[in-house]
């Protein structure tokens, strides 16, 4: 059996160091992670005094007064990964990736005054204050004299408050106003003396951490010694490791901001014992410390290749001499010859590719074939390899980097020319980089050909990557479990039986687990109100947080979905045998009377048991509204055809009485959607394409392979892959049709959660979305005003300009612990509560929510959070762990996301290389690409200009080459250029201009 790689979830040491993902539960006491978290619990208070936000109250329509406060007390679920190798598509990527989300993050979090440590790659980090928000950069005076501006991807660490903010408002004059036009060497800065008290301080903040770091030499500098593990990962907050190293057994001993700024240098000197996540380190300041095992293998690697090279060295440069290898050099001399044996088998089969290998030679299912076996040593090498390639352990660490690139170079495989297909610009083609080494990984025999490896990301912690013991332990309570459930109905006594009502539990095909249903119920003595009930699976009434149960969907934070496989957040017995729903399943549900113009009456959640369940899919839906699915419905196979089909599917037998119903929730569906955009909510198009892969005709999904390190294996044949898509009208969606019903009711039980939640004070994941400070845009109103009368009124599709700027000042997506208007969509609060059985988020909102019905059933009152704030145990979460969990969950919801969507374009590349360069399917010539985005080049050496768009047709985001003349809101004739299969990128280059936005009032295919 293959031995793991160095890729892993962690292993958790429960000392000090507790479980970041389960310390919601008692059994596991929460940390108290020195962070933003201080001053988030003071200012909660402030802001969620009533616990919620009306957005429709004139008495609080100055909530822009609090939005400033706002910006410092959410956790904003954002996405940031950065790419370490610096490509020409990176610069796309890097702006239409995070849709802009990231780049007004640090203004959610800082307050002027604030001090940060700026990153610099391969530089000690620098100090610096921030002074304010200009449009979507964060602007800071440094320690060396000079402004700054940056983004998300650069700011490590934080410290609240440490500058009076009337300090900075001398500098703010001499500052730079456009981001975008500022030059830091040719500008002028702030005088010396006008910024004097500001340098004072960041001078002597300097000094006491550096005169903390000298007294503590000898402590920090043996930081890893006193704390790592010999075999587990220790995952401990910056403030735990200070207390470690210098709190000399004093309980009562706090860091001061100077001790955590010289722990910090000593942990950045060891950036690769000490893990941190930097797309979520800012606010959680985790450091995950590697086993001594692990980083003794990374550490000996490293040498053997520094001893290969020096020999290397030896002999060219005395040929004469007989110098001997060392036994490092001698480890990674026989590892590129037996490579390079096993390469040269791999080319009979499969090309190598720009980022992977092409597809296999031999046709027909997939077959695995061993070769020949990996040394112990070999297997090392590899490990440190599978390190740098599939998990980026190595990021900003130029040595390690360079004893990867440089061994793979030494192999002498990848000369100009090797690679077929390149998808790089001609400067680019013969440097050696991590998509290299995948490919020597693939063509030796370690990673399948056809490998996802966005899964491999140490921060998701699946189960393809080593479990941690902890894991390990609770899958085995689990598994006791599901031989005897100790399930108990905490809420049996207010169960309601939902009888003969019809439960439409509308889905896909293949529905891992039903979540939900909707049912509608007419109200007696009006002709246009209705009840409309979502109806949702119950795990929380059966297990409370410190259940095995929960502790495992903890750990998951929502299942994760790929084209290939499901990772299940609950175990899937749990789902499908006790909570997926059902006949005789238990729900809760949240119900909201709709009036006739589609506003909401009144709302209740209750409890019960649904007996009638309908099984019914979207498309079947349509169908029997007598709707047929408009527009074109492209479909793209490669590698043979599948005998699973939807449409093989019989669709099931309505009554008229159904039909009706199904009509009234159509209708209800409408007037919500109305309502919605009247307040400014806007629906967009889904782009993305539904991808599926089968391992044969009639096998949907793909085995997982582990990387095989004992010896080496090839593949024959390749999986199924299957695209579709219906291409949408425009980026807008502006008419509602039965495909979006259940969408409509599912945001209407979401937003009524969060209206029951918010009335009475309770702590639970509210989202929402703030716009910027400072932001010199257009209001929104206008914008609404423009967009809805002249185009969504009139079923026309708005410029993408426009689109775009009323996004923009609707503001992003942040996640709190009161209510807080979500303008995007258009509600006045917005709970995720629909599905416990795939986000652990949702299980939090239903435990706080049964508690609270549970005392309002035992007292005969209302709740109210701010009258009971002195009484303990009412419910299971205080607004304090809340609040981490916020802080928690957060970055790993859009963690899963990222993963997710890269998962899609991963197997979106493979089907296009496949069809593109080796004539698997048939593919258009020519395509309409719609542009998103413009980047000319930034005037850097040997880029040239390149846009950004979507090709409508499969869904599919694509970068156009050599296009000088392109503008936002284009649609362009283009064809296919080169695929990408490392960043699952494809490239296309412009054929002719179709239509410009200023030609055409309306934007849509033609």
């Amino acid at each position: 059996m293959a031995s793991p790689p160095l890729l892993y979830t962690p292993k958790l040491i429960l000392s000090s160091a507790h479980n970041l993902l389960l310390y919601l539960c008692p059994s596991i006491p929460p940390s108290n992670p020195y962070s933003l978290l201080d001053r988030h619990r003071s200012q909660f208070a402030i802001i969620s005094g009533s616990g919620k936000i009306n957005m429709e109250d004139p008495a609080k329509r100055h909530f822009l007064h609090l939005r400033s406060t706002l910006y410092n007390n959410v956790s904003k679920v954002s996405n940031a990964s950065a790419a370490e190798d610096q490509t020409e598509g990176d610069r796309w990527f890097a702006g239409e990736d995070d849709d802009g989300e990231d780049l007004i993050t640090i203004g959610l979090f800082l307050k002027p005054g604030d001090v940060v440590e700026l990153s610099q790659a391969g530089r000690e980090p620098i100090l610096a204050v921030f002074v304010q928000q200009l449009d979507n950069d964060s602007q800071f005076y440094t320690i060396n004299g000079k402004w700054a501006h940056s983004n998300l991807s650069q700011i490590s660490f934080a410290i609240p408050g440490c500058v009076d903010p009337t300090l900075l408002q001398p500098l703010i004059p001499f500052l730079p106003t456009d981001p975008d036009k500022a030059n830091p060497k040719g500008e002028v800065h702030v005088p010396p003396e006008v910024a004097a008290p500001v340098q004072d301080l960041l001078d002597d903040l300097a000094a006491q951490s550096e005169a903390v770091y000298r007294q503590n030499a000898p402590v920090l500098d043996s930081a890893y010694t006193v704390l790592a593990d010999s075999r587990r990962t220790r995952m401990i907050t910056l403030a735990q490791i200070a207390k470690a190293l210098l709190g000399r057994g004093n309980n009562m001993w706090t860091p001061t901001s100077s001790d955590l700024l010289a722990v910090r240098k000593a942990l950045n000197h060891n950036a690769f014992r000490f893990r941190s996540d930097q797309r979520s380190h800012r606010l959680t300041n985790v450091f995950a410390i590697r086993p001594k095992k692990d980083v003794e293998t990374v550490e000996t690697v490293h040498e053997w290749i520094r001893e290969y090279f020096e020999y290397q060295a030896k002999i060219a440069n005395e040929p004469q001499k007989n110098v001997l290898r060392s036994k490092g050099a001698e480890n990674v001399y026989k590892f590129l010859q037996k490579s390079r044996r096993l390469v040269a088998k791999s080319r009979k089969d499969r090309e190598p590719a720009s980022g992977g290998v092409g597809p296999s030679k031999t046709r027909g299912a997939i077959t695995l074939r061993s070769d020949e076996a990996f040394t112990k040593t070999d297997n090392e090498i590899i490990t440190f390899l599978q390190a740098w390639v599939l998990n980026n352990q190595f990021q900003n660490m130029s040595g390690l980097h360079s004893a990867c690139t440089d061994l793979v170079a030494a192999s002498g495989l990848y000369q100009p020319g090797v690679i077929q297909h390149p998808a790089e610009n001609e400067a680019q083609l013969g440097l050696v980089r991590r998509a290299t080494g995948l490919v020597f990984l693939q063509e030796i025999g370690v990673i399948t050909p056809y490998e996802n490896r966005s899964i491999y990301d140490e921060q998701l912690m699946l189960p393809t990557v080593r479990l941690s013991r902890n894991i390990e332990i609770l899958n085995e309570k689990a598994k006791l479990i599901e031989k005897n459930p100790d399930f108990r109905d905490s809420m049996a006594a207010s169960r309601r039986d939902w009888g003969d009502t019809n439960i439409y539990c509308i889905d896909d095909i293949g529905a891992q687990e039903i979540d939900d249903g909707i049912s509608i119920e007419k109200v007696d003595g009006t002709e246009l109100e209705v009840w409309v009930h979502v109806h949702v699976a119950n795990p929380t009434a059966f297990f409370d947080k410190t259940h095995t149960l929960s502790s495992l969907a903890a750990h998951m934070t929502q299942t994760v979905y790929t084209p290939e496989r499901t990772f299940p957040m609950l175990p899937k017995w749990a789902a499908e045998n006790h909570f997926s729903l059902r006949c005789n399943r238990p729900v809760i549900t949240f119900s909201s009377r709709v009036g006739r113009q589609g506003d909401v009456m009144e709302t209740k959640i209750s409890h019960g048991t649904i007996r009638n369940p309908v099984s019914i899919t979207p498309s079947e839906l349509a169908s029997s509204l007598g709707e047929k699915t408009k527009g074109e419905r492209r479909k793209l196979v490669v590698g043979g055809d599948t005998a699973v089909s939807d449409e093989t599917r019989l669709p099931p037998e309505l009554s008229q009485v159904q039909i009706e119903e199904l009509q009234n929730l159509y209708s209800v569906a409408k007037r919500l959607a109305k309502k919605r955009q009247e307040r400014g909510g806007i629906s967009m198009f889904n782009s993305s394409p539904s991808v599926r892969v089968f391992e044969g005709v009639d096998k949907p999904g793909l085995t997982w392979n582990a990387p095989s390190t004992e010896k080496s294996r090839f593949i024959d044949g390749d999986p199924i892959i299957q695209i579709t898509k219906a291409a949408p009208k425009g980026f807008l969606r502006f008419d509602t049709n039965a495909t979006n019903i259940v969408e409509e009711i599912m945001m209407l039980g979401c937003s009524t959660a969060a209206s029951w939640c918010g009335e009475r004070g309770i702590p639970v994941m509210f989202r929402g979305s703030i716009a910027p400070p400072n932001v010199n845009r257009a209001p929104s109103e206008e914008l609404k005003h423009d967009i809805v009368s002249n185009y969504l009124a009139k079923h026309k599709n708005p410029p993408l300009r426009l689109t775009m700027q009323y996004m923009e000042s609707l503001g992003r997506a942040i996640a709190h612990t009161s209510p807080v208007p979500h303008r995007v969509i258009g509600v006045s609060g917005y709970v995720r509560v629909t599905s416990p059985l795939r986000r652990f988020s949702d299980m939090i909102a239903h435990w706080q929510i049964e508690a609270v019905m549970r005392y309002e059933q035992r007292t005969g009152e209302k709740f109210d959070a701010a009258k009971l704030s002195g009484q303990r145990n009412i419910l299971p979460f205080t607004q304090r762990q809340i609040s981490e969990s916020i802080i928690t969950l957060s970055p790993r919801e859009k963690l899963i996301a990222t993963t997710q969507r890269n998962a899609v374009n991963h197997w979106v590349s493979q089907a296009f290389l496949r069809a593109f360069h080796y004539g698997e399917a048939e593919l258009p010539t020519t395509f309409k690409c719609w542009i998103r985005y413009i980047d000319l080049g930034g005037n850097r050496p040997g880029f040239k200009p390149m846009a950004a768009g979507l090709m409508p047709e499969f869904g599919l985001r694509v970068a156009i080459r050599d296009v000088e003349d392109a503008q936002l809101g284009d649609e362009w004739e283009v064809a296919l250029d080169s695929v990408d299969l490392f960043n699952g990128r494809i490239y296309v280059k412009p054929v002719r201009l179709l239509r410009r936005e200023t030609d055409a009032t309306e934007y849509g295919p033609s």
